[in-house]
């Protein structure tokens, strides 16, 4: 390995930055949650209903696609992990080093920003959605009952 190379990965945190691996079950789950948060949070409802709803509508033809997306998904998680752990910058950081600038930030950053802002507006629309649900499957008071018989003529 070059000098060149043996720079690029050299830790150049403080001591005082760098923290002491956790040695019990209870700090490395400390240590573990957010993380976990976070890849819980990145497979959820968008996949499981776009790649259905895919499949219905084109059959087993684009099964590759996905396929495909969720092989590239993992490499790219596992790259951006290490990134972050030998260079001591967060995600968002080394995507903004990329070549491509737009009012100051890389392009990747404003479809991230784009993306999460979708994101919160279907977390809003799930939630209301399971709130509607579960307000005409237990209804609190009774003017769900009232509505629905008003219709009926009872």
């Amino acid at each position: 390995m070059n000098n060149s190379q043996s720079d690029e990965f050299t830790d150049t945190r403080l001591q005082s930055e760098v923290r002491e691996a956790p040695k019990s079950i209870v700090n490395t789950l400390r240590q573990l949650g957010p993380g976990l948060i976070i890849a819980g949070s990145i497979v959820g409802s968008g996949e499981l209903i776009a790649t259905t709803k895919t499949g219905a509508q084109a059959g087993i033809t684009l099964l590759w696609i996905i396929v495909l997306g969720c092989v590239i998904k993992v490499f790219v998680q596992i790259e951006l992990g290490k990134h972050t752990i030998t260079h001591g910058k967060t995600a968002l950081e080394a995507l903004n080093q990329i070549p491509g600038r737009f009012l100051k930030l890389n392009w990747i950053l404003w479809f991230w920003l784009l993306m999460m802002l979708f994101s919160i507006a279907q977390l809003g629309g799930i939630v209301g959605g399971v709130g509607q649900a579960a307000a005409i499957a237990m209804p609190l008071t009774g003017d769900y009952r009232e509505a629905i018989q008003i219709p009926s003529g009872r």
